[in-house]
């Protein structure tokens, strides 16, 4: 039986171990696979198309999700976690994440850095404390420690001079403007932006590189992000929210990010198990608006909050309905 401790987070059928490489090369695996793991797959040239994608969307971004990646690599290595999660890139993705949040929303200052060099090693210890945490009811992590970090990095940056100079708490949108019209490229932008913004961005192109590395891990992984868009895009043009909102790929990313472990990581290939993921998908898109209205008056971020409580409900609940079978 797999359970969070055992898990490999490319399915179940990831139980060989890598084969050794030299250092560096080795070194630059597990790093590219930190980029990969957003969307939670290991497979290196998802990795490598997901470093190409975050450094096309700013280079900046790279250098800060780069940073993070490495620090947090490193302290993985100090502490004396097992050398296969470390390959896997499970403890360098939630410091790259962290690296590329605190630059969108705290700028590319020195305080910046030495954040993201924090932040990447308060990660790693964040991942091994929940992991024990959700052991219990066979849940993974997820994203739950970069959200933890940067959530409180962020509450607390404007107290800060030095960390927050000039900053803003502008919140995203939540309302719509009354007869606002979509349009067409409203919604194709968004299908692709719900891709990107799993790396926080906003551009569509981002989001179509990121989408072949998707394919390149796995077609049942590509196909789960192309549902997991296109159910989001649909709902939220069927609710009424804001068309800008929705072609920066605010309300969707969250529901990439659930279609893509629940469709293709943990549960079986079944069709009820693919109903159950549809309607998490919707679940958390409504959790997404949810969450940006709560955070709003004082200028949190919802992050990726919304992708871990779905992920881990749904799956928690799975236990209770017999035609609902996990793999992991």
């Amino acid at each position: 039986m797999i359970t969070p401790d055992t898990w490999k987070p490319d399915g179940p059928d990831t139980t060989a171990e890598p084969p050794a490489l030299p250092g560096p090369v080795r070194l630059a695996a597990q790093l590219v696979r930190s980029f990969g793991q957003f969307s939670l797959l290991t497979n290196v040239w998802t990795g490598v198309l997901f470093t190409l994608a975050l450094f096309v969307s700013s280079w900046q971004g790279g250098v800060f999700g780069l940073l993070g990646a490495v620090v947090a690599t490193a302290t993985a290595y100090a502490v004396g976690v097992d050398r296969y999660i470390i390959d896997m890139g499970t403890q360098g993705f939630c410091g790259c994440l962290t690296g590329i949040a605190l630059y969108v929303f705290l700028g590319p200052h020195p305080s910046t850095y030495l954040l993201t060099i924090g932040g990447a090693v308060v990660c790693v210890l964040a991942f091994a404390a929940l992991t024990a945490l959700v052991a219990p009811w066979r849940l993974p992590v997820l994203t739950a420690p970069f959200c933890v970090v940067v959530g409180a990095v962020l509450a607390a940056a404007p107290a800060f001079t030095r960390v927050w100079p000039g900053g803003s708490t502008a919140a995203l949108p939540i309302a719509a403007a009354p007869g606002t019209a979509y349009t067409w490229t409203d919604l194709w932008h968004g299908f692709f932006a719900n891709i990107s913004q799993v790396g926080l961005s906003a551009h569509w192109y981002v989001g179509a590189i990121m989408l072949v590395g998707l394919f390149v891990g796995g077609i049942r992984y590509g196909l789960a992000a192309v549902a997991g868009s296109a159910v989001a895009v649909l709902l939220s043009w069927a609710l009424g929210a804001p068309p800008a909102a929705v072609a920066a790929g605010v309300y969707g990313y969250n529901a990439v990010l659930v279609a893509v472990a629940m469709g293709g990581l943990f549960l079986a290939r079944t069709v009820p198990n693919a109903l159950y993921t549809l309607v998490a998908v919707a679940v958390t898109t409504v959790l997404t608006a949810a969450l940006n209205a709560y955070f709003a008056p004082f200028g949190g971020r919802t992050l990726s909050w919304p992708f871990v409580i779905t992920t881990w409900l749904f799956l928690a609940a799975a236990a209770s309905f017999p035609r609902i079978r996990r793999i992991a």
